[in-house]
């Protein structure tokens, strides 16, 4: 039931879907002009959610109430580096065996792609990179962790993802746990794809800590799809939670 029960017990505390995020797509969308995210709902009836809808992602993480989250586990297995272009993004597509839980639920890594500059903003800034690391749950609700990468020392699963692009046969073993930061805070809030159809039916994790990637990197992924970001949207009546400290 994805975390209205760890809603209601955090707000007591502080007072009063199997696809990928890139799923096939209704219409040809980009992000800009025309076929931008403005238009995307007039582009596919299917798309009316990207318009309408009250549970769209992404959002400024800004006025979180700290509650107990509980434990988030992370148990991703190396996969061979064989990194794709979308026609949106780059992404890389993950073999079954690496699980992500929190909540009570448990969700089977699909995929991870970036996006630049990142979707969420973390209190009004917006990072260079932000990586989606796309899982399905049982019940056809996504639980997508999100990390953001700030421009430092280079990320060497990061240049696994880039020297794959391209190649013929899979690279060496790629470590996704490589992306995660020390830290482990995060925020939790009922969402939305980030592209069309904007399906209200993700539960966003997302890490407060960012992880560093070379100037170099970020210089490839603008190369490559500079933009690929939705604008932030709307909270509305939802309820933004961070871990407890």
């Amino acid at each position: 039931m994805r975390f209205h029960i760890i809603l209601t017990a955090a707000l007591a505390l502080v007072g009063p879907a199997a696809a990928q995020e890139h799923a096939p797509h209704a219409g040809t969308w980009t992000y800009g002009g025309a076929t931008g995210p403005e238009r995307w709902s007039e582009l596919d009836p299917a798309n009316a959610a990207c318009a309408v809808g009250q549970q769209e992602s992404p959002v400024d993480l800004k006025g979180a109430i700290t509650a107990d989250l509980g434990a988030l586990d992370i148990d991703w297995s190396p996969l061979p580096a064989a990194a794709r272009d979308t026609g949106h993004a780059i992404q890389q597509d993950a073999p079954p065996g690496s699980t992500m839980a929190v909540g009570g639920q448990t969700y089977r890594l699909l995929q991870f792609h970036i996006h630049q500059p990142a979707e969420h903003l973390l209190d009004g800034r917006r990072f260079p990179l932000e990586i989606h690391f796309v899982h399905a749950g049982p019940d056809g609700v996504l639980g997508v962790l999100g990390v953001f990468a700030e421009v430092g020392a280079a990320s060497a699963p990061l240049e696994a993802v880039i020297d794959s692009l391209g190649a013929t046969a899979a690279g060496p073993a790629l470590d996704p746990n490589g992306f995660l930061p020390t830290g482990r805070d995060f925020f939790r809030y009922e969402g939305s794809l980030t592209t069309p159809p904007c399906s209200e039916t993700v539960d966003w994790v997302l890490l407060s800590d960012p992880i560093t990637v070379s100037q170099a990197q970020v210089d490839t992924f603008e190369r490559l799809h500079p933009g690929n970001t939705r604008p932030v949207q709307p909270l509305h009546r939802r309820f933004l939670l961070r871990s407890q400290h």
